[in-house]
């Protein structure tokens, strides 16, 4: 290994502290730099392209990733993911900012470790199911090796690995059986962990394929354990967010529409009166309490 050629680079002020670590190489995996922060009220990055793979573990607070046309609002207890070649922004939230760690790695085999690790095509966001210091505990020890040595080197590729091999790990410990046993709360806590994290864009009958189960069985079960059809739950989650939106941002009514889901704000604007007896234009301005009963599906969009 030639260390000549690599550059190290350690920052580190009072919110953050990271390392970078550059080499051109040829490895199945190789890491690239790594970091932990807890970020301001509001403070933003991009929207940009990576070059590598960025895997973040939020440890607390909450925060907006935006992925092309796909939005994620995330919390503490979950991880997202940044790819190569894709055009992302990233926004803590405004009253309870984000804390978070990361690792930075690419290589041939980076691809099919992230697909294995919860973030296959069209996903950058997913539940942590396990203690987030672990990340932590990871990260700081990469930080630890800023010095341009062999052992440093091969510490930094060692610790990457177990990083990710514990997010593997940590899918691992909630995919669910493929039979139809007494593991129905196991399908709707995954068909729940996908909606959340997917709410915009995600298709029940997606969710039902995902999981490996018939769709009539997961609304069966959903509807047993939550009181709602997977349908009704998903609207009511999206209208929720949408209702966080027009209280705490200036987004205009059609880009918080588009932000949950719909295309069509007159669409939008629709469901939000049925649910919540006002339009989001009265909501944003007077407030409004959330619906007492559970919402229809009746004129939804299909999902």
């Amino acid at each position: 290994m030639n260390r000549d050629n690599e550059e190290i680079t350690y920052y580190q002020a009072k919110h953050v502290t990271c390392l970078s670590y550059r080499q051109k190489n040829t490895l199945e995996l190789y890491p690239t730099f790594c970091g932990v922060e807890q970020c301001k009220p509001g403070f933003s990055v991009g929207p940009r392209v990576r070059e590598n793979y960025h895997l973040h573990v939020i440890l607390s607070g909450q925060g907006t990733l935006r992925v092309g046309e796909r939005t994620y609002h995330l919390h503490g207890r979950q991880a997202f993911l940044l790819k190569p070649s894709e055009t992302v922004l990233y926004q803590a939230d405004a009253q309870d900012p984000w804390h978070y760690c990361w690792v930075s790695f690419n290589g041939a085999s980076a691809k099919d470790c992230m697909d294995a690790a919860g973030f296959p095509d069209g996903v950058n966001a997913r539940d942590c199911y396990m203690d987030t210091n672990e990340f932590l505990m990871l990260t700081w020890k990469l930080l630890e090796c800023r010095e341009n040595t062999l052992r440093n080197e091969l510490r930094r590729l060692s610790l990457t690995t177990e990083f990710i091999a514990l997010m593997i790990e940590a899918g691992d410990r909630v995919t669910p059986p493929r039979r139809h046993d007494d593991s129905s709360d196991i399908y709707v806590d995954h068909a729940l962990d996908v909606i959340r994290c997917q709410y915009a864009t995600v298709k029940i009958r997606d969710i039902a394929r995902h999981i490996g189960i018939n769709r009539s069985y997961l609304t069966n079960i959903f509807k047993k354990r939550t009181g709602l059809s997977p349908q009704a739950y998903l609207l009511r989650y999206r209208l929720n967010i949408a209702c966080r939106l027009l209280l705490t941002t200036n987004y205009p009514i059609q880009e918080v529409a588009r932000q949950i889901g719909y295309e069509n704000p007159m669409t939008f604007s629709k469901m939000f009166k049925s649910a919540y007896g006002v339009s989001p234009k009265v909501y944003r301005a007077e407030g409004a309490p959330s619906p007492s009963e559970p919402i229809t599906e009746t004129g939804r969009e299909e999902t």
